[in-house]
């Protein structure tokens, strides 16, 4: 993986989340316990998934400058993520939905400002000896390189929200 430009991802990123937000704001709270929107999630499962891993991308940040990122191992396998998925999409269950927004809301405003924080250098730094399953070095930016998809993991689950928020209102028309 080639370097990503950190202001640009920067940007990038608030777009995807201005425009994910925009989709979800107005829904009712019917609307985002709507079951099934993807593999069983609700609206809300899913924004809760996005805080969850939000906080996690901050910490595994400070894991790579300390040249110990564990990323690789626990998560490029599908088990590892579907376990921390499932886990912490688990614990946010029974909390409001607008609890759960602004949790979401809260742990990107933390993202960026930890992005902007970093220097070039941190930006490109290696974790140790440390690859992707691919080869490529586990660095800040392959971190937040993350495509979902074709778009940031925001954005894509924003075309996932909103392709089934236009099947929805089909069934209802």
């Amino acid at each position: 993986m080639n370097s990503i430009d950190r202001i640009e991802t920067i940007e990038t990123y608030k777009k995807e989340h201005r425009e994910l937000l925009d989709i979800v704001t107005p829904l009712a709270d019917i609307q985002v316990q709507h079951e099934n929107v993807l593999d069983g999630w609700t609206i809300k499962d899913i924004i809760a998934h996005l805080a969850a891993w939000n906080w996690e991308i901050i910490d595994e940040a400070g894991r790579v400058l300390k040249n110990q990122a564990i990323w690789p191992l626990r998560y490029e396998m599908k088990e590892g993520e579907d376990t921390f998925n499932r886990i912490e999409v688990g614990k946010r269950r029974d909390t409001s939905w607008e609890k759960v927004l602004k949790e979401w809301d809260d742990s990107f405003i933390a993202q960026i400002d930890g992005m902007e924080k970093f220097t070039e250098e941190q930006w490109k730094h290696q974790s140790g000896n440390q690859t992707w399953s691919d080869g490529t070095p586990v660095t800040i930016y392959s971190l937040f390189g993350y495509v979902y998809e074709g778009e940031g993991h925001e954005g894509g689950h924003a075309k996932q929200i909103q392709r089934f928020l236009k099947g929805t209102s089909k069934i209802r028309e």
